[in-house]
């Protein structure tokens, strides 16, 4: 959330013939935007700071954001004075709801820059931007939290009506995506099964309730039985139009496994220490908490940090989490065992041999367990 602000990128150099920058900004066939991309790509290849800058522009123009955020690193690395290439980092990061990475960028930048300069009155009228910005977004965070707890206050009393469970929801789902809100989207589909008990074939409640699926669970057998009923109640369902879409578009696969690459990525960054990188986990953590994979990563990188009084409140937290499964067990069993806790970690080695779906399961159980030196799974409680 940052409010309407909307910066341009800074570029700086002599435009390129026929002005590539502004081919793949307009709406252009994509032969012609990837044949642009290139002409700043080879631009780029010798090195010349404003030329790497442009390219880097071009890629989150061209939708590559990550790509274009590697470049702009790369190049503070090398040319750490260089101002233009914090600002437009900054803005990639205000692009992405990224508003704490954005504010330290802007901080590192003014480090960096002249008090007498243009970009030392650039930085500082953006930092000032920001500031404003976050404060309003507290502000409206506040308020929808406000909201939240008067509407399930009304809920308690049996108060609340079907509109208001529907706002409940929706409120729920916009907090969810506010990095620390505590909102995570379990929640909103509890509240979504709330609304749907309230108004069973109404097609909104059924459109919040698929859309809360989506978010929690992915493309679950219950989201498709959800989708098969606004068929029958919505045909013209603006949510059926959209899933449509994902299936029939080649482009949303492309999408889906470009999402996954730069989640990757942000596992490596974060195990190599970058802070603004375990944030980002932390917010995907929240986002969906039945993806094991971010928790794995998150308390993986925490612990490498050295703060292994998080690493074991986030331990501890996955360990009680309704959908652990086998591989969530064999994983905290693990964590545990480094964190000095033996106890725990036996009893959840117990759990993912109990949990397991075959015998290799079971073997890498057993072989991890004699790697640390727990025992043997036959000693253990299972229950």
């Amino acid at each position: 959330m940052h409010n309407g602000l909307n910066w341009s990128l800074l570029l700086d150099g002599p435009k390129l013939p026929g002005d590539p920058i502004a081919a793949l900004q307009g709406n252009r066939p994509e032969a012609e935007r990837a044949e642009a991309l290139q002409q700043l790509a080879d631009a780029a290849a010798p090195g010349d700071s404003s030329a790497v800058n442009q390219y880097a522009a071009a890629l989150l123009a061209f939708g590559r954001k990550d790509d274009a955020e590697r470049v702009w690193r790369t190049l503070i690395e090398r040319r750490p004075d260089f101002a233009y290439a914090y600002l437009n980092l900054a803005t990639s990061h205000l692009m992405a709801g990224r508003a704490e990475e954005c504010a330290r960028t802007l901080e590192a930048c003014r480090g960096r820059t002249g008090i007498d300069t243009q970009e030392r009155q650039l930085v500082e009228r953006r930092i000032a931007e920001l500031e404003d910005a976050r404060q309003d977004t507290a502000r409206q965070v506040r308020y929808l939290e406000l909201r939240v707890a008067a509407i399930r206050e009304r809920f308690e009393r049996g108060l609340a009506s079907a509109e208001e469970l529907k706002e409940l929801a929706r409120l729920l789902s916009s907090l969810v995506q506010v990095p620390g809100s505590g909102v995570t989207s379990r929640d909103f589909l509890a509240a979504a099964r709330q609304v749907r008990r309230a108004a069973a074939d109404d097609p909104d409640a059924l459109e919040i309730l698929a859309a809360a699926l989506i978010a929690a669970e992915g493309f679950s057998p219950e989201f498709n039985d959800v989708l098969l009923e606004l068929e029958r109640v919505a045909p013209h369902s603006t949510l059926l139009a959209t899933v449509r879409e994902w299936h029939t578009d080649p482009m949303q696969a492309q999408h889906a496994e470009s999402r996954a690459q730069r989640l990757r990525e942000v596992g490596r960054r974060a195990f190599a220490g970058d802070r603004n990188a375990v944030e980002e986990l932390r917010l995907e953590v929240q986002r969906s908490p039945t993806n094991h994979d971010y928790r794995f990563d998150l308390v993986s990188a925490v612990y490498h940090m050295g703060d292994y009084a998080e690493a074991r409140r986030l331990t501890d937290e996955w360990a009680t989490d309704p959908s652990a499964d086998h591989l969530v067990h064999f994983h905290v069993a693990q964590f545990y065992w480094i964190l000095g806790a033996q106890e725990l970690s036996r009893h959840h080695f117990g759990r993912a041999y109990a949990t397991a779906a075959d015998e290799t399961d079971r073997e890498d159980v057993r072989l991890a367990m004699r790697t640390v030196g727990a025992g043997d799974p036959a000693d253990l409680d299972r229950g």
